[in-house]
């Protein structure tokens, strides 16, 4: 399959799991959604099939940024004071899920799921997904903001908006320039609370913001 054929597969299933994704309360952590994201995909494509040696493997679960055993140079990372930032004698960044050839995947994947905004978190792996060293040509985020009540109103509301767009500029900003421009971006936030109400929002590389669509309402 073409580069572009996975890619639309990619994109409908993060779509169809940001408009479809259940608030069913406390239980949930990011691996729920790292086994729905694996078993839709394979649905489209067996892309990770271990039982036959004449399939390349392409799907690529914790895939390393760095690892000289299996001849990965890419971005290396260093935490100060709960802040990563690129570093040559860092340590590798995990992406959530690769996409692609293992020596070079062309699509990078990562997701958060936490109740309320996690934000060096989104940041961290915003960074990554920015970073040119990284060989993605695409990447994508899916992050879920689960809410205990209702969905936040008013100055929460605004300070929420302000959070995702600063969290972009942020990760940005500790790339001192390593990013590559020309990289297609699909960067999606969803604010979903306990009664199913959702907003999702979609970071827009030509105005430089993350802009609401795609709302989904069920009161």
């Amino acid at each position: 399959m073409t580069h572009k054929m996975i890619e639309k597969e990619v994109f409908a299933v993060i779509s169809e799991i940001a408009q479809s994704f259940k608030n069913t309360g406390l239980m949930l952590n990011e691996r729920y959604l790292h086994h729905l994201f694996s078993h839709l995909i394979q649905e489209k494509h067996n892309s990770l099939d271990l039982t036959d040696n004449r399939k390349e493997i392409l799907l690529h679960p914790e895939w390393p940024t760095y690892k000289k055993q299996t001849k990965l140079l890419f971005g290396k990372y260093r935490g100060d004071n709960g802040k990563y930032r690129p570093n040559r004698d860092g340590i590798a960044g995990f992406i959530d899920f690769a996409i692609g050839k293992y020596s070079r995947p062309e699509i990078g994947i990562e997701f958060t799921l936490k109740f309320g905004w996690s934000n060096e978190e989104i940041i961290y792996d915003f960074l990554k997904l920015l970073d040119s060293r990284n060989p993605f040509r695409t990447s994508i985020s899916l992050n879920f903001i689960l809410r205990h009540s209702r969905l936040v109103k008013g100055k929460s509301l605004e300070n929420l908006k302000k959070r995702m767009n600063d969290a972009f500029k942020e990760a940005v900003s500790r790339l001192d320039g390593t990013i590559d421009n020309s990289r297609k971006l699909y960067f999606v936030i969803v604010e979903l609370d306990r009664f199913d109400n959702r907003r999702i929002w979609v970071y827009d590389k030509n105005i430089g913001t993350f802009k609401k669509e795609l709302p989904v309402f069920m009161d």
